[in-house]
């Protein structure tokens, strides 16, 4: 997923939303999301300006570096690289989805085997190199050394998100990610050629760059969105932060508006919800617009979400997916 815009158009909220959503459905231990602000993002304050961390409460999340740290970046850009190394030996000529359909099919013949010997033992039978299902069917089965089938390791998806990609294609002048970048860049462009296969997947968000357009990440990206530029003091029928429009492989195209994940929950205010009568020479009027004034910041609905989907986790007793450093 391929993420253009200006500055102010709503890029790493969207990113944000992104990872709010892929949380949602599916378990950390079958899911592992690394994040990688391009421009630093280890500001302080709340909402603008954190960049991705604001992400980090997320129990998918197993990674977070900014470009500002080219130690890590470094150590990020080889971690990377060897595990794609490691998914391509243990998958072989499969794909992702192919090994986990085997998998799967493996941890069904265990269970089915092992349920077995269970009712031989129980009737004091010993049956050698046969199964006795309950039907007329016989099957031969590993000798007592290999009596249980080992089930391959684990092997969640991991999605890598990476907001201002052109700041990593093009660092500043004196930045301290300049000598990193490069290697970072390379780690992502083998994700971009080589990572679906083996479930590594990469969402990145980009601004204006002209060198950005030759990169593969850019060249790869089978979904592409577009968003509106802002538009300074515009009226309430003006593009705002976060529309745009989503292109598929097959050319179509699918306007949306962005939901805002960071905005926070006032716990009070002046005005509650009131129900008035209608008159009809009222229909269909736009309702009037009245201030509200918050007394206090609530928690942002990402945090909301990040803090439901750490007790569903526990709930589960879902391991967290190891982090690449």
């Amino acid at each position: 997923l391929l993420i253009e815009g200006a500055v102010g158009s709503g890029r790493t909220e969207l990113l944000r939303a992104v990872v709010a959503s892929l949380a949602a459905a599916e378990r950390p231990d079958r899911l592992g999301i690394v994040l990688v602000d391009g421009r630093g993002g280890g500001a302080t304050g709340a909402g603008h300006g954190e960049g991705l961390r604001v992400c980090t409460d997320v129990p998918h999340v197993t990674t977070h570096l900014g470009a500002n740290d080219p130690v890590r970046m470094r150590e990020f850009a080889q971690s990377l690289s060897a595990e794609l190394k490691r998914r391509a030996e243990l998958l072989g000529r499969s794909d992702f989805a192919e090994w986990h359909t085997g998998r799967e099919l493996s941890d069904r013949m265990v269970a089915q085997r092992t349920a077995a010997s269970r009712a031989g033992a129980a009737t004091g039978g010993q049956n050698g190199d046969l199964d006795t299902p309950p039907s007329s069917t016989l099957r031969l089965r590993p000798g007592a050394g290999r009596n249980r089938t080992e089930a391959p390791p684990p092997l969640p998806r991991l999605v890598v998100v990476v907001d201002d990609l052109d700041a990593l294609v093009s660092p500043a002048l004196g930045s301290p990610g300049r000598p990193a970048a490069g290697s970072v860049m390379r780690a992502l462009e083998a994700v971009a050629r080589d990572g679906e296969r083996l479930g590594v997947h990469l969402v990145t968000a980009t601004g204006p760059c002209a060198r950005t357009a030759g990169t593969e990440p850019v060249r790869q990206a089978s979904l592409r969105v577009v968003l509106d530029p802002p538009v300074p003091g515009g009226g309430p029928d003006d593009p705002v932060p976060g529309r745009g429009r989503l292109a598929r492989p097959d050319g179509r195209e699918t306007a949306f508006q962005g939901g805002r994940v960071t905005g926070r929950i006032p716990r009070t205010a002046t005005l509650r919800p009131t129900v008035v009568p209608l008159e009809w020479h009222r229909m269909g009027d736009p309702p009037a617009r009245r201030q509200v004034r918050e007394l206090g910041n609530g928690p942002t609905d990402l945090a909301l979400l990040a803090s439901a989907l750490e007790r569903a986790a526990r709930q589960v007793s879902a391991a967290e997916v190891p982090s690449l450093l």
